[in-house]
C-alpha cells in the first residue's frame, strides 16, 4: 500500500510544497501539496525532476578518489582522511590562504550544507572564500548593505497586495518568482493584481515566457536598465510626485538624490535604452500615482556591467514613491529563525592578492579565483574545497577556470555527481539524495512573501553508509582539527570535543533552538501558548502561517543611525562610469562604433538551469531548447535561415549553436540558455551528455565585471554571429 510524504522542494527559491507518493523505497509520483501554506498545491517542473535525482544511476553513492588519473571508489574513512591530510599539509607549508573554498548556489538550498560550511570556513581561516553569489545576486546584497545596513536584510515584493508591479530583467513564469518566495505559479499573482484593478509591466530585451501574463511589455537594450531607472526618477521628481511617506524622518540623502541625475537627459536615455520618452514618463507617473507599487529586478539586471547601479536605482524608485516598508510595496519578512544575526555584512576589510578586488561580507568575487590559483607568490591558492555548484559552466570563461583547477595541488569536491567541475577534483565526497535528508529553508525564508515556516523530515534512509552534507563537513573539519593538534593533551581535547559535537550537534537541534529563540518561539517559557517549535512544524507538514508581512522600519534597520541611506557615496560615485559608457559618446561627433561584434547576447533560464537538474530526463525531453534566438532583421542581413547553425564569437572565444529566428527577441540582441555545455570528457552524467548543448560561458570574459560590486557579466556581451551551416530542407 502506498503512502504520502509532505515536504518542500528545495531546488530553487520557489519553495513549493510537494506530496510524494511512495511505496517502500519507490517513489510513485510527486504532486503539489494543496495544504502547503505558501504554494497551495502549485509546483513547477523542477519539483517532479526530484524523482529523477533520487533514482539517477549516475548519482554517486560512494566517495571517488583519483589514483594515477583514474577514478576509484574508496571508503568514507579513506576519502575523508585524504581530504583532511591535504588541507593540513598544504596550509602547514604555504599558509592558511593557500586553501580556498567555493560554494555553489545549491548550498543556499541545503540546510545541512549551510550549517556545516560556516565552521569549516572558520577552521580553515582562509581569506579565499568564493561563492556563486558573485555570478548571480551580489548586486542585491551590496545595495542592501549600503542602504539598509545588512546584506541579507532584503526588500521583498509584497506581490499579494500590490497594485502596480514593474519588473526588469526577470522571468517569473520560469524562475517562479526568483528572489521572491511565492510558491510556484506566480502568474496567478499577476491575475490577482489585474483583478483588483492593478497593472503589471515587464521590461526585457526578450518577450519571455512571462509576457503573456502581464499587462504590458517593452523591449529595452541590455545593460541600459540603470538609465531607464534614472529616467523614471527624474520624471517623478520633475512632476512633483516624489514623497517619502511615513519614513521621511528616517531617510537621508533625499536632497542629494533629487539633483544627482541633472546630467542625464530623458531624450538621451530614450535613445540609448530604446524605450521612448513618452513610455518612460507614462510609466513613471503610473508608478508614482498607483495605490501601491513595486519596482523589482532580478539577474537580468544584476549580471550586467552596471548591476549595482540597477539594484540601487530600483530601490530609489521605491523609496521616493513611498513604497518601502508599506503593504503592496517592498517589505521585509520576519523569519522564524533569525538568520540575519547568524551572518555578517562587511566591505573592503581586505583585498584579493592579484587584482586587489575588495571583499564583501568575507568573500571575494569569483572572477578572481582563476588568477589566484595560477599566479605564483605568497598566498597563492594551491588547494580548493568546492561544495555544490558547477562553476565550469556557470562562471564567465569557464574553460579558463577549468585550466586553473588543473594547476591545483589538490581539489576536494562535495557533490553528488562527476560533472564538468568535479572531474578536476582529486576526491569527490557525495552527499545523500534530496529525500534522504531533512530540510528547513534557512536562507530563502529571507525572501518570503508571507511569514511562515516549514520543516521537512527525510523520507528514506540512505543507501549504505551515506553521509549528509552536514555530516561530510563535520567529519572533514573534525579531522582537520585532530591533525592540527600538536601534543597528546591537545589531541585528547580535540577528540573529546569532536565526539561531543558529533553526538549533540545536529541540524535538527540547531533548527529547534533557532525556532525556540526566534520571534515566534517560546524562549525559556515552556508554557507559552501557540509558540512555534520544531515539534509544531512536524505536526503541521504543510507549514505554519505566521502572518502577512508587516511594517518594521525604522526599528529593524541595521544602519548605525537607523536611517535608510538613499544616496550612499560608493553608489553615487559609480554614476560617472555609467555616463561615460553611454551618454558621453552621444555628444561626440565621431562616427558610430563599427566593431565587428555588433550584436549583444543575453542568457535565459530553462527549467533545468536551477539546482542539480542537468541530468533529469523529465526536464530535457522534447525539442532542444539550447539554441540561439535572433531577430528576423539580424538573421536576414547575415544570410541566416531558420534552424541554421551559427558561430557566436566574442573577444575571448567562439561556440556553434543552432538558431531560431523569432520576433520575440529585440533587434540587435541574441539570446541563448545559461549553464549548458555538457560536452567535456570524463564526466558521468548520461542524460546531460545526450543533451549537451554549448556553454555561453565559453565566450564570456571573467575580466569584464560590474566594477562596483565585482559581479560577473553574462548579459549584454558584444558578439558577432555568422552562419556556418544552413538548414537542410
Amino acid at each position: 500500500m502506498s503512502s504520502t510524504h509532505y515536504r518542500t522542494c528545495h531546488l530553487c527559491e520557489t519553495m513549493c510544497g510537494i506530496a510524494v507518493e511512495y511505496e517502500g523505497d519507490k517513489i510513485l509520483s510527486i504532486k503539489g501539496d494543496p495544504n502547503d501554506v505558501l504554494s497551495e498545491g502549485n509546483i513547477c517542473a523542477k519539483a517532479t525532476g526530484l524523482q529523477d535525482v533520487h533514482t539517477d544511476p549516475d548519482r554517486l553513492k560512494q566517495p571517488l578518489r583519483k589514483v594515477n588519473g583514474e577514478w576509484q571508489e574508496v571508503s568514507w574513512e579513506e576519502a575523508l582522511d585524504y581530504a583532511a591530510e591535504q588541507v593540513v599539509s598544504t596550509q602547514s607549508q604555504y599558509g592558511k590562504d593557500a586553501v580556498g573554498s567555493y560554494c555553489g548556489r545549491s548550498t543556499a538550498h541545503n540546510v545541512g550544507a549551510l550549517l556545516g560550511v560556516a565552521p569549516l570556513r572558520k577552521i580553515l581561516g582562509s581569506k579565499n572564500i568564493y561563492t556563486g553569489s558573485t555570478v548571480d545576486q551580489m548586486p542585491h546584497n551590496f545595495v542592501w548593505h549600503f542602504m539598509l545596513g545588512h546584506q541579507f536584510f532584503g526588500t521583498v515584493p509584497d506581490i499579494n497586495r500590490t497594485h502596480y508591479y514593474l519588473m526588469l530583467g526577470t522571468n517569473p513564469r520560469v524562475s517562479n518568482g526568483a528572489m521572491m518566495s511565492t510558491g510556484a505559479n506566480p502568474q496567478r499573482k499577476f491575475v490577482d493584481i489585474h483583478n483588483r484593478g492593478g497593472k503589471t509591466v515587464l521590461m526585457d530585451p526578450r518577450r519571455n515566457e512571462s509576457v503573456s501574463h502581464v499587462s504590458e511589455h517593452h523591449f529595452i537594450r541590455p545593460n541600459t536598465d540603470a538609465l531607464f531607472l534614472i529616467g523614471l526618477i527624474k520624471t517623478i521628481f520633475a512632476k512633483g510626485l516624489a514623497t517619502p511617506g511615513r519614513l521621511g524622518p528616517h531617510i537621508k540623502g533625499w536632497e542629494i538624490t533629487e539633483h544627482l541625475f541633472d546630467d542625464f537627459e530623458i531624450a538621451d536615455i530614450a535613445e540609448v535604452t530604446g524605450v521612448p520618452v513618452d513610455v518612460i514618463e507614462r510609466l513613471a507617473v503610473e508608478f508614482a500615482t498607483a495605490e501601491s507599487a513595486i519596482c523589482y529586478g532580478r539577474t537580468g539586471v544584476s549580471m550586467v556591467e552596471f548591476g549595482g547601479l540597477c539594484q540601487w536605482l530600483m530601490q530609489v524608485v521605491n523609496v521616493i514613491t513611498g513604497n518601502i516598508d508599506e503593504p503592496g510595496g517592498m517589505m521585509f519578512p520576519n523569519t522564524a529563525i533569525d538568520s540575519l544575526s547568524l551572518s555578517e555584512s562587511s566591505w573592503d576589510r581586505y583585498r584579493s592578492r592579484v587584482s586587489g578586488r575588495p571583499e564583501f561580507s568575507s568573500e571575494l568575487p569569483l572572477c578572481v579565483l582563476a588568477e589566484e590559483i595560477t599566479t605564483p607568490g605568497e598566498g597563492q591558492i594551491r588547494g580548493l574545497i568546492a561544495i555544490g555548484g558547477n562553476p565550469a559552466l556557470s562562471m564567465a570563461n569557464g574553460k579558463g577556470l577549468e585550466e586553473a583547477f588543473d594547476e591545483l595541488d589538490f581539489m576536494v569536491s562535495i557533490d553528488p555527481y562527476l560533472n564538468e567541475t568535479t572531474r578536476h577534483a582529486d576526491v569527490i565526497l557525495p552527499p545523500v539524495g534530496p529525500f534522504e535528508k531533512s530540510h528547513y529553508d534557512m536562507y530563502y525564508h529571507l525572501y518570503d512573501t508571507i511569514n511562515w515556516a516549514k520543516y521537512s523530515p527525510r523520507l528514506f534512509k540512505p543507501e549504505g553508509e551515506g553521509f549528509t552534507d552536514f555530516e561530510i563537513l563535520r567529519e572533514l573539519f573534525s579531522r582537520i582539527l585532530k591533525l592540527r593538534a600538536g601534543n597528546p593533551i591537545s589531541k585528547a581535547f580535540v577528540n573529546t570535543a569532536t565526539s561531543l559535537v558529533k553526538k549533540v550537534i545536529t541540524p535538527e537541534r540547531i533548527i529547534d533552538l533557532g525556532l525556540r529563540f526566534g520571534p515566534y518561539g517560546p524562549g525559556l517559557n515552556p508554557f507559552k501558548k501557540d509558540a512555534l517549535t520544531l515539534q509544531k512544524l512536524k505536526d503541521n507538514p504543510g507549514g505554519v502561517f505566521l502572518g502577512d508581512l508587516e511594517r518594521c522600519l525604522p526599528e529593524r534597520l541595521f544602519t548605525k543611525d537607523k536611517k535608510i541611506d538613499l544616496a550612499p557615496e560608493i553608489l553615487v560615485s559609480d554614476l560617472p562610469r555609467l555616463k561615460a559608457r553611454f551618454i558621453d559618446p552621444l555628444k561626440q561627433s565621431s562616427s558610430k562604433d563599427s566593431s565587428e561584434y555588433d550584436l549583444m547576447i543575453i542568457s535565459r533560464l530553462t527549467s533545468r538551469t536551477l539546482g542539480w537538474m542537468h541530468n533529469s530526463h523529465r526536464l530535457v525531453k522534447g525539442k532542444s531548447v539550447c539554441h540561439l534566438l535572433i531577430h528576423p532583421e539580424d538573421a536576414a542581413t547575415r544570410g541566416i535561415t531558420q534552424d541554421s547553425t551559427v558561430s557566436v564569437s566574442s573577444v575571448v572565444g567562439s561556440i556553434e549553436i543552432p538558431v531560431e529566428i523569432t520576433e520575440d527577441i529585440m533587434p540587435g540582441v541574441v539570446c541563448m540558455p545559461h549553464a549548458w555545455g555538457h560536452n567535456r570528457p570524463g564526466t558521468r552524467i548520461t542524460v546531460a551528455e545526450a543533451h549537451a548543448g554549448v556553454s555561453l560561458n565559453d565566450i564570456t570574459n571573467e575580466k569584464v565585471i560590474d566594477e562596483l560590486t565585482g559581479n560577473a557579466v553574462v548579459h549584454g556581451i558584444p558578439v558577432k554571429v555568422e552562419v556556418t551551416r544552413l538548414a537542410t530542407a
